[in-house]
């Protein structure tokens, strides 16, 4: 059931509306049902020159941000010579190990090279919720003269889901972790 969602090779949204999640984010769980989506073709961002060796550290896009009862699924590509690292929210880093930091490279500009251009972008998504910031952090080996991220992906309206007979809060189908990672043992 999982190739259904997150992680499939094309970019398709990962509900429709009527299907019904539940949403685990860094601040709370949330059930609720899609009552709409839209797509998002692309968006570039140009964070701006890096010097040598240098890095740009806690860069926002408020540009990514969504209405209340919005969730939002992005892809990324890195369209100049940089690494883009990522913190969604602003205090959890994403693509880490216990002893690792991992990121995100240049998109590959050769189009047969199907297999790295596929991955990169598959690797890249990731979900937003309302009006929560994501943070990026750039690092660049030579100048770059720009730092341009393309983003593109879906949005998606919700409403929370009715209780059932009982009264008890119906849990949706699909669990999504929005911006959070499971904590435990």
């Amino acid at each position: 059931m999982a190739e259904l969602y997150i992680y499939k090779p094309s970019l398709e949204p990962i509900g429709l509306p009527g299907e019904t999640f539940h949403l685990i984010r860094a601040a709370g769980e949330e059930d609720v049902e899609i009552a709409a989506v839209d797509a998002l073709p692309e968006y570039i961002k140009d964070f701006g020159a890096i010097g040598a060796a240098s890095w740009l550290r806690d860069q926002e896009d408020t540009n990514l941000e969504l209405s209340g009862n919005e969730f939002g699924q992005f892809r990324m590509r890195v369209i100049d010579d940089v690494q883009l690292y990522i913190k969604n929210p602003s205090a959890v880093q994403k693509w880490r190990t216990s002893k690792a930091n991992f990121y995100l490279p240049q998109y590959p500009s050769d189009p047969t090279d199907i297999v790295l251009r596929n991955y990169y972008f598959v690797a890249s998504e990731f979900f937003l919720y309302e009006d929560e910031t994501p943070r990026f952090d750039l690092y660049a080996t030579l100048a770059a003269a720009k730092s341009r991220i393309a983003f593109s992906g879906f949005r998606f309206r919700f409403k929370g889901l009715k209780l059932d007979k009982e009264g008890k809060q119906i849990k949706g189908k699909v669990t999504l972790w929005i911006n959070s990672w499971p904590a435990g043992k």
